[in-house]
């Protein structure tokens, strides 16, 4: 789109006002690191139970964080 202006969207505590009101990512103690436009960064500090059998990070958690991410990256 040309000329598109993102406006307060890309604003991080905008942003992070909304991240703290889902409780999937306060229950898993997601926070928001970085936002530009078009970007966003979540950090998610490693815990065991976040993983599956093998001590990764569970699938579900991953394709939650990436969710996020997307999202609010394209909010802004």
């Amino acid at each position: 789109m040309i000329g598109f202006e993102p406006g307060d969207r890309a604003n991080p505590g905008r942003v992070q006002a909304r991240i703290d009101r889902k409780k999937i990512m306060t229950l898993i103690g997601a926070q928001l690191m970085r936002l530009a436009h078009g970007e966003c960064e979540i950090d998610l500090p490693s815990r065991p139970e976040l993983s599956q059998q093998h001590g990764y990070y569970h699938g579900g958690i991953i394709g939650t964080i990436a969710d996020s991410a997307g999202g609010y990256a394209a909010f802004t």
